[in-house]
């Protein structure tokens, strides 16, 4: 697929939405289990290529030194092992941490998706690039997945 294309393939649009359950005691809740998106290869193989190119813009120095995610060996989950460390340490220096965790899985369907596509055209981000990513997740259609039967929704 060119990044510069119209229109992306109908076979990108479509979207398999399982919900396993995350090993914990009631599987009758729903906090006990994790959605998960699981797009076509091709889609796969297509959002790997923007989520390559965000990866070089952190180390030219756009993000903030204490932003851990789309960095080179730099995890979120090394981010949170550094937390505890600290957590630990600070009742010895007679320091208080203080800590804020944001839920963004919870926020991330009242993103302004168009304001967003804006911000990455003000960091620099080619407009073929926001092109491509508004192809990729514009007018998804998703199919939910659940006890051996299919749900479509728009």
């Amino acid at each position: 697929m060119d990044c510069g294309a119209k229109d992306r393939p109908q076979v990108f649009k479509y979207a398999i939405i399982v919900h396993p359950h995350k090993r914990k005691r009631d599987q009758q809740l729903c906090d006990n289990h994790t959605g998960i998106s699981l797009l076509n290869i091709f889609g796969k193989i297509i959002a790997l290529i923007p989520l390559n190119r965000l990866t070089s813009h952190p180390e030219q120095g756009i993000l903030q030194e204490s932003q851990n995610d789309f960095r080179w060996h730099r995890e979120t989950t090394d981010m949170s092992c550094t937390a505890r460390q600290l957590q630990e340490t600070c009742p010895e220096m007679r320091a208080h941490p203080y800590t804020t965790f944001v839920d963004l899985a919870k926020s991330f369907d009242v993103v302004n998706h168009d304001g967003l596509w804006k911000i990455i055209e003000k960091l620099g981000g080619p407009e073929r690039f926001t092109h491509m990513a508004r192809q990729l997740h514009g007018r998804m259609i998703a199919r939910v997945t659940g006890y051996g039967t299919v749900i479509v929704a728009a």
